[in-house]
């Protein structure tokens, strides 16, 4: 993130100038907002103050996006007023009037652009006419290149020197000619750095000429480093956004919303992030600017390409962009050559099967992008139920497929293809592990064509995403669609045992005593079924009102003998496991929670693994095994890195607040309980209300008032 070996380069191009006494050309590229103005800012303060005893001055300009004519050299002038101002900071009185004497010497047509300099010489020589009419030496003035070239060459006699040019691909001619000229010809202690942003530097109807001047410094100066600043890793960016959020810790789930959509791009991560910290969701004023700008020198058509193929993706399938404008594939793809190769706005992407995809340079710009397109509402939903039909005769849809099709058919306002769509979108990413994505994605089931198993699904998502109150709502609205719907006996009672199940953790004990007494009366016969049904009494024995370990074993006994399934066996020897420990038996405890852990892990799925562990470490919480807890707290972080359903999932980084507040580590008890209400606070303030309630009730019985108080544990 603080770009090291960028200005480790840089540094060393100075050093080497400074102690061989010549010139150094440097090319710093790379595209807005990567960070090129904040490194050479940092280069120019920490150069001068390494060769503080050399003497060296530094002079930084910015060429500016002008057609004014008289704006020629503005760049250079800048400069040069930068070079006057740090010489007469330097405290220097020779050094200064040295660098005023130079200047009347040997560049009088450049004075009026350094009024540092022209107050000092006050009545002296004005412009280069007045000096040839004082008297002077030459009656035929040089040229502006030549006087610079020599108040150059003889301020580098005299002390190193380092020139910074940035956003030179505003540059006019005259300057690029004008720095060629200097990178070629001064011999003495300078180094010359030549910043521009890559993405600008081309053009559709000629080489810029600062490209050809690139090209120039790399066949005339070997030796000249073209340095590209590239983004920032997702780490760096992680650190980047972290330092730049002020107050309470972001949420993890911001941070990887900001990691995803900056992809390293440091000004589009700062940016989101003080947006995300005053709640809002549109990419800010100042990321838009960016973007405009670089969408403003395209054609219309190009503008209107690029908004149809964010349209159908951040990756999108060239026959699809071909089919939805209506030209012909060949012509498509000269048009994306332009698009890539002289406006660096996308990129080759892997092939999806037998197509061909190009990437957009960056999430935002497909972000900006599509809002563009969806401004105009007609155009935008007839190219989703297009492009909705192009999907349709794919054959063989994979995941991603699944997905895509349902977000189209929701953009082409086509309801009664996107409840189907994305109910099937959502059990294969239940499937997969990827709840949250599941959950959104059966919502969307829901809102368009409610039924029976979209309520189902929906439960079962919230259910494992820890949501139990939402998951209570979700049963209960399924199972009164059950009536008007031809629904499968088994499929309503699976749905009236996660209704158990949820009125179980949310302890509503009376409630899911009354729905496991229903089931237990209607399928009565040995099963899956009835071996899921014991496990929750078995569960409410163990946690209920009154503690009931013998019966507990007894019917994990019974499931465990009467089904095969991993989850099911995983649970009862889990409530075995936990029986045991309730009962004075810590050996046989363990046993039998290692055995939990082991048969969910032979389910092969990521989630049965991690719910075995998440449910036993509640468990352990509930019998006050805090360093158990704390073990298997740990698993499930780790896990998060591999399974990726951890991270999704906000009840473990509660139980973490409150296992580090029963261990008496109340600052990070505090920090993980503000990941958590980060996570939460939006869906459930009330329950998040409570939760803090109910730990800081157990902080005071375990720690004592003064704890509760002011966060700190007795001796």
């Amino acid at each position: 993130m603080d770009r090291v070996d960028e200005l480790a380069a840089l540094l060393a191009a100075v050093d080497r100038s400074v102690e061989r006494r010549e010139a150094r050309v440097i090319v710093l590229r790379g595209e807005a907002g990567v960070g090129k103005t904040s490194l050479l800012t940092r280069f120019a303060h920490e150069a001068a103050e390494r060769h503080s005893s050399a003497h060296l001055l530094t002079g930084y300009g910015q060429a500016m996006l002008n057609s004014l004519a008289s704006d020629s050299f503005q760049a250079v002038r800048e400069c040069l007023r930068s070079l006057a101002s740090s010489a007469q900071r330097s405290g220097s009185a020779s050094r200064w009037r040295r660098i005023t004497q130079s200047f009347k010497q040997n560049a009088p047509d450049w004075i009026e652009s350094v009024p540092v300099v022209g107050q000092v010489l006050a009545a002296g020589v004005r412009t280069g006419q007045s000096y040839a009419a004082s008297g002077g030496e030459r009656t035929e003035m040089d040229s502006r290149l030549d006087q610079l070239l020599r108040l150059i060459e003889d301020i580098v006699t005299d002390t190193p020197l380092v020139m910074v040019l940035d956003d030179l691909h505003w540059a006019d001619t005259a300057t690029i000619d004008l720095l060629t000229a200097i990178a070629l010809r001064v011999q003495g202690p300078l180094v010359l750095v030549l910043a521009y942003r890559s993405d600008q530097l081309k053009s559709t109807d000629q080489t810029h000429p600062l490209q050809r001047t690139v090209f120039k410094l790399c066949r005339y100066r070997p030796e000249t480093p073209v340095i590209d600043l590239v983004r920032l890793s997702p780490n760096d960016t992680e650190e980047l956004v972290r330092r730049t959020v002020a107050g309470p810790n972001i949420s993890p789930g911001a941070v990887s919303r900001i990691v995803r959509l900056s992809a390293g791009n440091p000004l589009f991560a700062e940016s989101l992030a003080r947006v995300d910290q005053r709640g809002g969701h549109r990419p800010p004023q100042q990321i838009t600017a960016v973007i405009e700008d670089r969408l403003s020198y395209l054609s219309s058509e190009d503008q209107r390409l690029l908004e149809t193929a964010a349209l159908i993706g951040y990756n999108f399938e060239v026959d699809y962009l071909a089919q939805l404008i209506r030209i012909d594939v060949d012509d498509v793809y000269e048009r994306l050559h332009v698009l890539f190769d002289e406006h660096d706005l996308l990129r080759p992407a892997e092939r999806r099967n037998d197509y061909d995809r190009y990437r957009i340079h960056h999430p935002l710009f497909a972000q900006v992008l599509r809002e563009r397109g969806a401004a105009n509402g007609p155009r935008w939903r007839r190219h989703h139920a297009k492009l909705l039909g192009i999907l349709e005769a794919e054959q063989n849809w994979d995941d991603e497929l699944f997905v895509r099709a349902a977000a189209v058919a929701v953009e082409a306002a086509d309801g009664a293809k996107a409840g189907p769509l994305a109910l099937q979108a959502a059990r294969r990413q239940f499937a997969l592990g990827a709840v949250s994505k599941a959950r959104d994605l059966a919502r969307i089931a829901v809102e368009h064509t409610p039924s029976f198993a979209s309520h189902a699904l929906l439960a079962e998502c919230l259910s494992a995403g820890g949501d139990h109150a939402a998951a209570i709502d979700a049963c209960v609205a399924g199972l009164a669609l059950a009536a008007s719907e031809t629904v499968a006996a088994a499929d309503v009672a699976h749905l009236r045992l996660l209704w158990a199940r949820n009125l179980r953790m949310t302890c509503r004990w009376t409630q899911a005593r009354q729905v496991l007494d229903q089931l237990a009366v209607d399928f009565p016969e040995p099963g899956g079924l009835l071996a899921e049904t014991l496990n929750l009494y078995a569960e409410v024995a163990l946690c209920g009102p009154t503690q009931a370990c013998a019966r507990c074993i007894e019917l994990c006994d019974q499931v465990a003998a009467m089904t095969t399934e991993p989850e099911v066996q995983s649970r009862a020897f889990g409530h075995r496991g936990l029986a045991h420990l309730a009962a004075g038996q810590p050996m046989e405890a363990e046993q039998w929670r290692q055995k939990a852990i082991d048969i969910a892990r032979s389910a092969g799925h990521p989630y049965a693994e991690y719910e075995a562990i998440h449910w036993l470490s509640k468990k352990t919480m509930a019998c006050m095994e805090v360093e158990r807890s704390s073990e298997l707290l740990t698993q499930l972080r780790e896990m998060s890195q591999t399974s990726g359903v951890a991270s999704e999932n906000p009840p473990h980084v509660r139980d973490l607040s409150r296992v580090l507040g029963l261990r008496g580590e109340f600052p990070n008890a505090a920090n993980a309980f503000a990941v958590f209400t980060d996570i939460s606070q939006t869906a459930a303030s009330g329950r998040v209300s409570t939760t803090l309630a109910c730990q800081l009730s157990e902080i005071e019985w375990r720690w004592g008032p003064v704890a509760a108080e002011d966060g700190t544990a007795p001796e």
